[in-house]
Formats: C-alpha cells, structure tokens, sequence
C-alpha cells in the first residue's frame, strides 16, 4: 500500500466522512475512494492534485510524507487547517472498524504523555457505541464537581476537532493541555486575534479562565455522555460497557 493511499484513509476519518461522502465531494464514485485506500488502484495526476487539495495540502506532502510518521510539528506545519501539535492515533476492530479510546482516570497522567504513541494507546479500553455517526472519538473520565450537574466519573465522549474553526463558543470541549492536564470546559469565547480560548466551568463556583490555543495538544468536542445517575460514580469500565450493551439494546428495540 503506497503512502499517499494510506494517507487518504486516516485524513479522511479524521474529518469524519464516508467513502461515498468523499467520492461525492471528488466527483467519483465511493467504492473508487475504497479501492484507492486498499492500493487496487491509482488516480490519475489531476485527480491526486484535487484530493491533495480537498484536505488542503501540498501534491508532494500528500503523497511522500506519512501522516501516522510525521513529527507533530512537521504535521501541523504540513497542513494550515490542523490543531497544532498531535499525531492522531487510533483503535479499530477486526473489521477496520475505527474504536472509541476511553481515559479512565488512572490513565490521565500516561496519556498525556502517550497520546501520540500507539504502543500507549494500544494499552487503553476501547469500545464501539450502536448508532454514532462517522469520525474519532475518545471518552474521558470527569474528574471534579467543575461541570456540574455532570458528576464526578461521569464518562464524556467527544469527537476529535480538526481544525481550529471548527470550535464554537458555549460549547464544551475535552481539552488536551500542556499545563493544565486534560480538562472540560465550556468555550465561552475565542479571541482568534489574541490566539486564545477563554473557558468556564458550568459550576458557577469556579472563575473563568484563559488558555493559549497552542497550549492545546488534542481538542474533543462534546458528543454524548454515560453516567448512572443516583449512584455513587467510580472510575468503572465495567460500568461503561454495560451502559453501552443497554443502549445497543434500545437501538434494538428501535429497529423492531
């Protein structure tokens, strides 16, 4: 498999489309993209150039530098719509199935620093949930009483942000930090001029607070969220995988 097919199949997970989303934005057909990525066949120059360029990078990047190798800041140079300073690894299942990565809170302190090795990543929990829509995902532990009423080891699944543009104010995000650790805050305000995000805790006890956007390693946008409310919360992949086999069961019953 060439590197530029190889390419083509992560970035186009990371900004969460389909093989037939991406034909239809190419003009070609989606089992064309599937036999691309599988290296059964090869476009031709005008079409390399204009799939290059749908994920805003050079003909030359795209083609020689591995996106899953590059250094993250030789990535994050590589292309001007990504969040600075990450590799992005991911979990699939025997199908090629792209898994949800969980973070209990035992395993903040590696992830920070393991984020970007597969070997760590491999290590974590992972899991699919019935019914979510296309893109990477990860699921943290919440730690603290900060974004109440979420209680403490409450399970936040977010879906990777590609871009800076893409993070809106009064949304929540699971942040990756460099200073602060990993945390979930609401954006209430980005200062694009000024390079920051100003975020705030739901609880009204705590003040809000500035970051700097390059202080931010990984950024996750709220998805859904997995509790057992009235309970004590504890940090349980047990508890997270029966909360997924009951939801696997509603979509069930749904169906029927």
């Amino acid at each position: 498999m060439s590197i530029w097919s190889e390419n083509l199949r992560m970035l186009r997970r990371q900004q969460g489309l389909s093989q037939s989303d991406l034909g239809k934005k190419l003009g070609v057909n989606g089992s064309r993209i599937r036999d691309y990525e599988l290296g059964k066949c090869e476009p031709g120059l005008a079409l390399l150039l204009k799939i290059a360029r749908s994920f805003d990078l050079k003909l030359d990047d795209f083609v020689n530098k591995s996106m899953k190798l590059a250094g993250s800041r030789e990535l994050a140079a590589v292309s001007s719509l990504a969040v600075p300073s990450r590799i992005l690894v991911i979990s699939e299942d025997a199908q090629g199935n792209e898994n949800i990565v969980h973070v209990p809170v035992k395993a903040r302190a590696g992830y920070l620093n393991g984020y970007q090795d597969p070997s760590f990543v491999e290590t974590l929990p992972s899991y699919r949930l019935p019914g979510v829509r296309s893109g990477t995902y990860r699921s943290f532990e919440i730690e603290g009483d900060s974004m109440l009423p979420l209680q403490p080891g409450t399970i936040v699944v977010g879906q990777f942000v590609e871009s800076w543009r893409e993070i809106r104010n009064n949304y929540t995000y699971i942040l990756v930090t460099r200073n602060d650790g990993i945390v979930y805050k609401r954006v209430v305000n980005k200062v694009k001029s000024k390079g920051q995000l100003i975020l705030l805790s739901d609880n009204p006890v705590y003040e809000p607070y500035a970051i700097a956007m390059d202080e931010v390693d990984e950024a996750w946008a709220y998805y859904c969220h997995l509790s057992n409310a009235g309970a004590e919360q504890k940090s349980n992949l047990d508890q997270l995988l029966k909360a997924v086999e009951a939801l696997k069961l509603e979509v069930e019953a749904l169906k029927a």
